[in-house]
């Protein structure tokens, strides 16, 4: 995915303090709800204000439509998505408030001075749609709902509207976000991204309108495929605990609990699907299952290499007392097992041409061993970064935020 990241300096365009804020108007084929977007924004704006409109490939008169008002035009030559479009207004923003609003009218123009005042002492602020049920089919509304649900249930976020096309950035909080999304996930990944640098978040209601211009219904579903499957990697990543390490710490304990059990012969139960194969199935899934517990450990590292502060049980891991710990019982279990299978050979060789009788148990030791390595090595690896996450853990989050910002 491509990246517009703000610019840092202290000397961007409107540091002067002429423009206080900038309102950004992500447009795609809006040419008929611009005119009524823009004269109510001309009502309630000032000289400290700036309007950007961004046209991302429009194919009907959007620009000219544009071009009639006091504001920025500025053009994408095709069409690139939402996400593109706001990233864009964001950075060539002046403001020190960064306003977004949908350019399709169903935003009162009225909510911008409310959404600056609270920029005064937040670093976000969403608006939260009321009254939208009577403007919205009932599978935008169930769509809405299901993914609020999902981003409140696995990502922590406060069960609001996270898919408002109206909010408030401040410009030193949105710098460090690094955002992706080129669709209709943007709001969703601020959101986010916005909890993981511990902002400061507002939320009010604002009176939702019905929509000027209608939109194909195959763009509809597309957007709505589009921007669910972007959202589920978001909440994969940013909170590997209860998506990656949490379920596979349990299927590596349910798989090495089933495996001891099928090691003893005496388990038959063919109806039950309960045999070698069952035993062996079971062996294989401890390891697959550890392997989620890295890939969740990464995903979490990953996100403090992008600026976020490490979570608790990421600093907790990297301490010195569970890495030595972690890395003795790993060096334990695969040296045992290693034993365990050089004394079944012995026998094997010992005893004669003979049948290998010992399947089950050599499977399970192959699998201990192979599991006792594999957590050797995740805890080198966390190693790597141990020190680092600990000076962090030591900082206050607005430190954090600003290292992350520098590094960019």
């Amino acid at each position: 995915m491509t990246t517009t990241p703000l610019d840092s300096s202290p000397d961007y365009p409107g540091a002067d303090g002429n423009i206080l804020v900038s309102i950004i108007l992500p447009a795609y084929n809006e040419a008929e709800a611009l005119p009524t977007v823009l004269s109510d924004l001309q009502r309630v704006v000032d000289d400290r204000y700036e309007i950007i409109v961004v046209d991302d490939g429009s194919t009907d008169n959007t620009v000219a439509v544009a071009s009639d008002y006091p504001c920025r035009v500025i053009e994408h030559q095709f069409n690139r998505g939402k996400g593109a479009a706001v990233q864009t207004g964001l950075s060539k923003a002046r403001g020190q408030y960064l306003v977004v609003i949908d350019a399709n009218g169903t935003y009162p123009a009225s909510a911008v001075p409310r959404i600056v005042e609270l920029l005064a002492s937040h670093d976000l602020v969403r608006c939260e749609r009321v009254r939208a049920g009577e403007y919205q089919p009932i599978s935008a509304r169930l769509w809405s709902w299901s993914l609020d649900r999902l981003l409140s249930l696995v990502n922590g976020l406060d069960d609001v509207d996270q898919l408002s096309g109206m909010y408030g950035l401040r410009r030193e909080a949105v710098m460090p976000m690094q955002l992706e999304s080129l669709g209709f996930a943007i709001e969703a990944e601020i959101g986010i991204k916005a909890r993981l640098q511990g902002l400061r978040i507002a939320t009010f209601p604002v009176e939702y309108q019905p929509r000027r211009g209608e939109r194909p219904l195959y763009q509809q579903w597309r957007d709505r495929f589009l921007t669910f499957a972007h959202i589920l990697v978001m909440v994969l990543t940013y909170n590997p605990l209860a998506t990656f390490i949490t379920p596979g710490l349990f299927v590596m304990l349910a798989a090495l609990v089933g495996a001891a059990f099928l090691r003893e012969d005496r388990v038959f139960a063919p109806y039950l699907g309960l045999s070698v194969h069952s035993f062996i199935v079971m062996a294989l899934g401890a390891v697959a299952a550890f392997q989620l517990v890295v890939f969740g450990m990464a995903a979490a590292l990953y996100g403090v290499e992008a600026g976020y502060r490490p979570p608790k049980w990421l600093i907790r891991a990297s301490s010195r007392t569970f890495r030595l710990g972690s890395a003795v019982v790993g060096l334990v279990m695969a040296v045992w097992a290693a034993v365990s299978i050089a004394q079944m050979t012995i026998r094997w060789v010992t005893t004669g041409p003979v049948v290998f009788t010992e399947t089950r148990a050599l499977v399970l030791a192959a699998t201990l061993t192979v599991l006792g390595l594999q957590i050797v090595s995740a805890a080198l690896f966390l190693s790597i970064f141990a020190g680092r996450l600990q000076r962090l853990a030591l900082l206050p989050v607005s430190e954090v935020r600003a290292l992350a910002g520098g590094a960019r």
